[in-house]
């Protein structure tokens, strides 16, 4: 009975464990617009979001080279948590839409890691939120992006998706002699608190080049640069900080995208495989204990009454209890026998 009962545990467990839903978001990941309708249950009773969804994108965009492109979103109000999901998408077909499918490369998401679907938090004074993501751009031609996003609302139970309307994006072939980044340059996107960040900025066809940092959306400010290497400052707080960098050269003169470094504090790296089979050997550990202990068997339950002195064929004396009796009983006989005092 105790091993059923062990291996039910098991399987409850394991059941709650892949099929549980993280209310508090769906995470970043790659995911097509498909799954933003299938995600929080039936596609069919999503409703419409009331949000400006805009997207706004680099005016020159070059062959292979990194631009910027941000979904700015107003007016959402979503659910008490606050959580607004975004969508970067290369169609509105619900299927093979992610930017990959069209040729661009995910350099950095809003959060710094290299997702299409992200989420961030709506602040409640203003319930605008900007999501900028780089890329480094298909080969030339007519290249579609579009945003959508993704939320709950105050009332619940009711998912709400939202588009912005297609753009067709040109990319143009660059000219032999543009000033530009090397196509090995990835610009960082993360950094820890408490850390200083160096970089080491490569180029082509550049003769000279300078580089400007801001808060998000606040003042340019001038950095040293020294044989081609700048240092952003240390990070005091979570947030973003950006840079860009003005390079010159014989071609014409081009500035860079402002590039987003999101500072966090350092955060506790998990193996999900790992952190489920630790799990599962300490359930077998536990089951393997409880089986382990033997239940009282009816020999051990006789050996405690076998403990109780024998009751005379005239009985227990007048007024004592069979508890009397069990504790003093032999001690009663042992007298009766002695011909000691009774």
């Amino acid at each position: 009975m105790r091993f059923k009962l062990a291996i039910l545990l098991s399987i409850l467990l394991l059941a709650s464990t892949l099929s549980s839903a993280n209310p508090g978001g769906e995470g970043d990941e790659i995911r097509s617009m498909e799954c933003g309708g299938s995600c929080h249950g039936d596609a069919g009773q999503n409703g419409i979001s009331s949000a400006s969804i805009e997207l706004e994108t680099s005016t020159d965009v070059w062959a292979g080279l990194l631009t910027t492109v941000t979904i700015h979103v107003n007016g959402s109000d979503p659910s008490s948590s606050r959580l607004v999901g975004a969508f970067l998408l290369s169609n509105d077909q619900g299927a093979k839409d992610t930017p990959a499918h069209d040729g661009w490369q995910i350099i950095a998401d809003p959060n710094g890691g290299v997702s299409n679907y992200v989420e961030l938090e709506s602040p409640r004074a203003t319930d605008e939120l900007s999501f900028t993501w780089t890329l480094r751009a298909p080969a030339a031609g007519q290249h579609p992006l579009m945003g959508a996003v993704h939320h709950g609302s105050e009332s619940g139970g009711v998912a709400y998706i939202g588009k912005s309307s297609l753009n067709q994006i040109s990319v143009m072939e660059p000219p032999e002699n543009l000033p530009r980044l090397s196509a090995e340059f990835s610009p960082p996107a993360k950094r820890d608190l408490g850390e200083e960040l160096t970089i080491t900025l490569q180029t082509e066809n550049v003769d000279s080049f300078s580089v400007e940092y801001r808060l998000e959306g606040g003042t340019p400010i001038d950095l040293a640069v020294t044989d081609g290497k700048f240092t952003l400052p240390i990070a005091v707080n979570a947030g973003v900080i950006e840079w860009r960098a003005l390079l010159e050269g014989e071609g014409p003169d081009q500035t860079t995208p402002w590039f987003r470094i999101v500072s966090q504090e350092p955060g506790w790296q998990v193996e999900e495989p790992t952190l489920m089979l630790q799990g599962f050997a300490l359930l077998i550990l536990c089951a393997g204990l409880v089986l382990m202990q033997r239940p009282a068997s009816p020999e051990d339950e006789l050996k405690q009454y076998d403990q109780t002195p024998l009751i005379p064929t005239e009985g227990i004396p007048v007024g004592w209890t069979m508890e009397q009796w069990q504790h003093f009983g032999q001690q009663y006989l042992d007298d009766l026998a002695g011909g000691g005092p009774i």
